[in-house]
């Protein structure tokens, strides 16, 4: 019976922490509308951005970032992110394949292709470690697929909000991991 109570417990303390990051989120984008600051300090500028992205890719080109937090939504710094995906046709060439960390903040960001239907959906694979915290190994969806089946599916796809950036169009997606300890 403790085994349940423990595991709805954390239930509750994840759904807290989402509903907290959704209003943290409507923060951000007001944050954007502003006119940024320049600083010197190095935590406050954005995580690195890993691009597998090549000019000549077939496929439109995005960029996601997230941010992996705890359970009671502290930063994670130096968490280990492997990413792989297939390319614009949908093939895995193992081009698209790469490991980051997160910044001090637990940010991390990556530049990629929006992979093209393997085995029936467009999807990225991300493994993420930590010490001290449970294996997550998922995949990021993307909203507008076709073929995404079932409301669990629907809800967890990313939304890619099309921008032009340079005279280039690049669609942008966020997706946040939560780690539980373990």
């Amino acid at each position: 019976m403790l085994k349940y109570s423990s595991r709805f417990a954390a239930l509750l303390a994840l759904l807290s922490l989402l509903c907290s990051l959704a209003s943290f989120g409507s923060d951000l984008i007001l944050a954007q509308a502003q006119p940024a600051q320049p600083t010197n300090n190095e935590a406050a500028k954005k995580p690195k951005l890993v691009d597998l992205w090549q000019p000549g890719d077939a496929g439109h080109r995005m960029n996601i970032r997230g941010r992996v937090t705890s359970l009671d939504g502290t930063p994670l710094s130096g968490v280990g992110i492997a990413i792989r995906q297939a390319d614009g046709t949908g093939d895995y060439t193992g081009r698209y394949s790469t490991t980051l960390r997160t910044d001090a903040k637990g940010r991390y960001q990556f530049g990629s292709v929006i992979p093209g239907n393997y085995l029936g959906l467009r999807h990225v694979h991300i493994s993420v470690y930590h010490e001290g915290y449970q294996y997550f190994d998922s995949r990021i969806l993307f909203k507008g697929d076709p073929n995404l089946d079932g409301l669990s599916e629907v809800e967890e796809a990313v939304f890619l909000e099309e921008s032009t950036v340079n005279e280039e169009t690049i669609h942008f997606g966020r997706f946040d991991i939560v780690l539980i300890p373990g």
